[in-house]
């Protein structure tokens, strides 16, 4: 008896496919099944602190892409995969959507929006299926989720050399133990209390921590004791006490004669030094910022560095209750410390806890 033939014939829209028998199938079928064949399949997760599991992937120029987005984290997300350097203006414009955001699952109307999940809930998955495109660069995946979009982000590398994919393994995100004694700095992106979305929780060495708010490029509060006990569905638990809250949203204005309210803020990240120490940075319209919070003397030190042009005066909006927690090199004007020339390139503020203060 003769074998036959273990290969597809071709036969008026079917293919018969024969292997010790005979099977018809639909020609569409047969086309779907090698199409995932030859298609490139992505998982994407999420981890705690605003991440994707993954920080990069690869693929080929015109890959047919089957992108599967699982949300494990107790938050919404989506992701959004945009044109090349077009990342924070995508932010910036789900920002801007208002009330008829959620409608839109977050995504603004723009040619800069590639393609985007919904919103997924915590323990759902969306699949996002699209051709790769054809020209080699960088294309960041992002959630524009409220305030998300300036910490959780990724890269899609189009490629003619894909590489494995590369997992987020950012070990200053991660949840750590807080050691007695610890010479590094401890960084946790999670929702925290009395602060926007896109919080970070920073736990210095010598025993203070603080909440900066990425959202809206403000430093909010500091505490002494332990650092921050993720909590289920709810902000983070703060160990120890509150000694400072920065009573204004966003304290640094610009100008000459009198103090101006900047029209723009975009966050633009955050680099750390060898101790785990953050230095953010941010532009206030146009003007670049670049903030580092450490610990002298038992206070914490702020220090400050621009690109303010010569002749511009930087102003710190202070409250009047705090004003004795407060040193700087600047000149105290009203509630204002104002900062010009060399000054306004370079300053700094010390914060004391009220005990250190004298209080």
């Amino acid at each position: 008896m003769s074998t036959l033939p273990a290969f597809p014939l071709k036969h008026r829209g079917y293919r018969l496919l024969s292997f010790l028998g005979v099977l018809l199938l639909p020609a569409s079928v047969v086309h779907d099944l090698e199409a995932a064949d030859t298609r490139t399949t992505i998982r994407i997760g999420t981890l705690p602190g605003l991440r994707y599991d993954l920080k990069r992937f690869d693929i080929k120029p015109g890959a047919e892409v089957e992108l599967i987005f699982s949300n494990s984290d107790t938050m919404l997300h989506n992701l959004v995969i945009v044109k090349p350097g077009t990342r924070n203006t995508v932010v910036n414009a789900a920002l801007a959507l208002g009330s008829r955001a959620p409608e839109v699952h977050f995504v603004p109307s723009s040619t800069n929006v590639l393609w985007a999940t919904k919103v997924v809930a915590s323990g759902e998955s969306f699949t996002l299926r699209f051709t790769a495109p054809a020209t080699l660069a960088e294309y960041s995946f992002v959630c524009t989720y409220p305030g998300h979009g300036f910490v959780m982000h990724g890269s899609m590398h189009v490629t003619n050399d894909p590489k494995p994919s590369v997992a987020n393994t950012d070990p200053s995100s991660a949840e750590t133990t807080l050691l007695t004694g610890s010479d590094r700095a401890i960084l946790k992106r999670i929702f925290m209390p009395d602060s926007g979305p896109a919080s970070i929780a920073v736990h210095l060495p010598e025993g203070h921590s603080y909440c900066w708010d990425a959202g809206a490029c403000s430093f909010r509060y500091a505490w002494k004791g332990g650092f921050v006990e993720p909590v289920y569905r709810q902000p983070g638990k703060l160990v120890g006490e509150v000694y400072y809250r920065e009573s204004n949203a966003f304290p640094l204005r610009i100008g000459g004669a009198k103090p101006r309210k900047p029209s723009e803020i975009r966050f633009l990240g955050y680099a750390l030094d060898d101790s785990g120490i953050p230095e953010f940075e941010y532009e206030m319209d146009g003007i670049l910022v670049k903030e580092r919070i450490e610990v002298r003397d038992d206070r914490l030190l702020r220090r400050f560095r621009t690109t303010s042009a010569s002749g511009n005066l930087i102003w710190f909006s202070i409250d009047p209750e705090q004003v004795d927690q407060i040193h700087s090199n600047g000149q105290r004007k009203g509630d204002y410390l104002v900062f010009r020339g060399d000054d306004a390139r370079e300053f700094y503020l010390t914060i004391s806890s009220p005990e250190a203060a004298g209080k």
